[in-house]
């Protein structure tokens, strides 16, 4: 599939600090008994630095203050990766809206930049490139296998004004930035289309980031949680 970036949101409407501080105990216990599991077969789990932290504290929210950053970062990204597999027991962040490749952001990126407006430059860079439970820092872990963002209520409200100020709704966006070959495209698409599904190849408009991020923000918006986001490296 790709390097992609996915949205996330608490099932239960919760920051994702504030999720990681009431599950940090059955995510602590599952990290050090998934470490101790794979000495089993010879395997290696985990980071180091993230397995000697859990082993000799039990209490994240704590300390959160006194940590190193890539600590945090690192047991953030672990905490989203433990929610994905254990999904089925207990359900703690929900996977919704357009899951897509990285690449598929970067000419809209550049369209961003472009405008030159420092705060919507700063959140669209904490959608698509992360962002520390530390503060208003990028994230950067141990390992770096994968990068997490989120942005709260009044934070993506606020994209999503400057995402429409900037460039229009979805479908003023798809108007004005794709080409006539694109659009002609789509047409042909829906008309051939079976039980209101189709898929378009190698269809990625400049645009497409921007439409993805508003259709994320769209459907959050509703219930006003916190926005999450998952990239890939």
């Amino acid at each position: 599939m790709g390097q992609r970036i996915s949205y996330y949101r608490s099932i239960l409407r919760k920051t994702l600090e504030k999720t990681i501080f009431e599950n940090f105990s059955t995510f602590r216990q599952w990290y050090l008994d998934a470490a101790e599991s794979s000495l089993e077969f010879n395997e290696t789990f985990g980071n180091k630095e993230l397995k000697n932290y859990l082993a000799q504290n039990d209490d994240f929210e704590y300390n959160l203050h006194n940590l190193d950053r890539k600590l945090i970062d690192e047991l953030t990204s672990e905490f989203v990766n433990y929610c994905d597999l254990t999904n089925s027991e207990n359900k703690i962040l929900e996977l919704f809206g357009p899951t897509m490749n990285k690449w598929r952001y970067n000419e809209s990126t550049d369209m961003v930049l472009k405008t030159n407006d420092r705060d919507f430059i700063r959140l669209w860079n904490f959608i698509i490139n992360g962002r520390s439970l530390t503060g208003d820092v990028n994230f950067e872990s141990f390992t770096n296998d994968e990068k997490i963002g989120f942005l709260a209520y009044d934070e993506y409200m606020i994209l999503k004004t400057k995402t429409e100020t900037h460039f229009g709704n979805i479908e003023q966006i798809n108007e004005k930035y794709w080409t006539d070959e694109e659009k002609a495209k789509l047409l042909e698409a829906i008309a051939n289309s079976r039980n209101d599904s189709y898929s378009l190849y190698e269809h990625n408009p400049k645009s497409s980031g921007l439409e993805y991020v508003l259709q994320a923000l769209n459907e959050i918006s509703i219930t006003k949680g916190e926005l999450i986001t998952v990239i890939e490296l």
